[in-house]
């Protein structure tokens, strides 16, 4: 009962059915909203559909991916890779282990396509073939009566390396998917982030990992400098102090990487410190705001009870009574700015930095202009694993097709009174081509001797 169980387990079509089990997994999880992945439109299903929600919650359907069901899948497929390269593993070591039972006669043996014979030089001796074989670097048994000669020896291993590189794909891209956190973080010049997660931007939600928590990063944002040359961005310089005192600059090509988790550039905004007076001289209200304006696009914002639209121009010109700019340096930097109370507009006008705008007996000031920038924040545990898994791969394929199994099985005999060489071979891959390469081998050998080459 046991080895039918173990060899179902372990077999090809248990296999098939667990890869359908879990792709219909994933397939349910992409059509019923998870409550950890789509938060928002989970919410209104539950206020629109209580009953129907209720019963996929009790099935375990909305929180899929961490199911009993599916962890249950995961594990007997592991299981099933497992048994795979258990029970394979004594064939390989069979191939690979050198025995004098492997030494046959090449005329009556099977499994044997080339089959050949060389006379050979009345001073060519057995020890002398051994060696010229040994040379072309095949491993033999055995002397002039009978040998046997294998060429990459190690090769079978290669398969074990190539399934077992999926087991590490496999176990490296489920950590990663299940640890996987994605959110957007906008943070200017000067602010700090201790990994709030109220600190991410709402729209699009964070992506919460399945298992562990969101990024644990601490850093303050030093300076952020970006580079334009003749009129094209072509960089940007983001330093980054973390809680130890360390400085991590970042750029269009290189996030900022700490504990599994990667802060990779995304956008650039502007963010003035804007203050409101009144006619007297006092201030109402002051705040640094984040404003995507540097794709010649207005964004708004409100401060001191009124509303306002800013449309920035980094290198400020009238061109033939038009506001415009020269170019994307930070030549000139210069807001229009419209504002509005109540859906009426109050006033509008032109504020450099360090400018002001007075409208209606109020005073708006621009302090200040430091840059924020928007950062696309990923953390997943695994990749490494995954990586490895995919080294491994590729190490394998590349053992098993180019540096792929030869066998011989010769002996040095009489035939019609003249001395030959008597051999058969085989090959893994490339059977016309190593066909080639047996000719050659052996014409060597028994022809010219020292010049053969494998």
């Amino acid at each position: 009962m046991f080895k039918k169980l173990i060899k179902y387990l372990s077999s090809l079509r248990f296999t098939i059915l667990l890869i359908s089990l879990l792709g219909l997994i994933f397939a349910i999880g992409l059509w019923v909203p998870q409550k950890r992945l789509l938060k928002t439109i989970y919410l209104e299903w539950q206020r629109n559909s209580p009953s129907l929600v209720a019963f996929l919650d009790a099935l375990g359907l909305t929180t899929i991916y961490t199911s009993p069901i599916t962890i249950t899948l995961w594990l007997l497929f592991f299981l099933n890779l497992s048994l795979v390269l258990w029970q394979r593993w004594p064939v390989i070591k069979s191939r690979i282990t050198l025995a004098d039972a492997k030494i046959a006669d090449p005329v009556t043996v099977g499994g044997y396509p080339f089959r050949s014979s060389y006379p050979l030089p009345g001073d060519l001796d057995g020890e002398k073939i051994i060696g010229l074989l040994r040379k072309n670097r095949y491993t033999v048994l055995g002397d002039a009566t009978g040998f046997y000669g294998v060429k990459n020896r190690l090769a079978p291993i290669a398969f074990m390396l190539f399934h077992l590189s999926f087991f590490l794909i496999l176990l490296g891209g489920m950590i990663s998917v299940y640890t996987e956190f994605i959110g957007y973080l906008d943070l200017a010049q000067g602010e700090s982030f201790q990994g709030e997660l109220s600190r991410y931007n709402e729209s699009p939600q964070p992506k919460m990992p399945e298992i562990g928590s969101p990024p644990s990063a601490s850093f303050t944002v030093k300076s952020i400098v970006p580079r334009v040359v003749q009129n094209t961005p072509t960089g940007i310089s983001v330093l980054l102090v973390d809680s130890s005192g360390k400085t991590h600059e970042v750029d269009i090509n290189r996030p900022y990487t700490t504990e599994h988790t990667s802060f990779v550039f995304k956008h650039l905004g502007v963010s003035p410190l804007f203050a409101i007076k009144e006619a007297s001289g006092v201030e109402i209200e002051r705040a640094y705001v984040k404003l995507d304006v540097l794709q010649r696009r207005p964004d708004r914002f409100a401060l001191g009870g009124f509303t306002y639209t800013a449309t920035f121009y980094p290198d400020y010109v009238l061109d033939n009574g038009k506001r415009a700019t020269r170019s994307m340096e930070f030549n000139n930097p210069v807001f229009f700015i419209a504002v509005e109370r109540e859906g009426k507009k109050i006033a509008e006008g032109l504020v450099p930095k360090n400018g002001a705008l007075e409208f209606a007996g109020y005073r708006l000031e621009m302090r200040d202009m430091p840059f924020w920038v928007r950062f696309y924040v990923v953390k997943q545990r695994g990749l490494s694993i995954l990586y490895a898994g995919f080294a491994l791969a590729t190490i394998g394929v590349i053992w098993r097709l180019l540096f792929y199994r030869r066998e011989i099985v010769g002996a040095v005999r009489e035939q019609d009174g003249v001395r030959c060489l008597v051999v058969a071979g085989r090959s893994e891959y490339y059977k016309s081509l190593a066909e080639d390469e047996f000719v050659k081998l052996f014409n060597g050998i028994a022809g010219e001797g020292l010049k053969a080459e494998g």
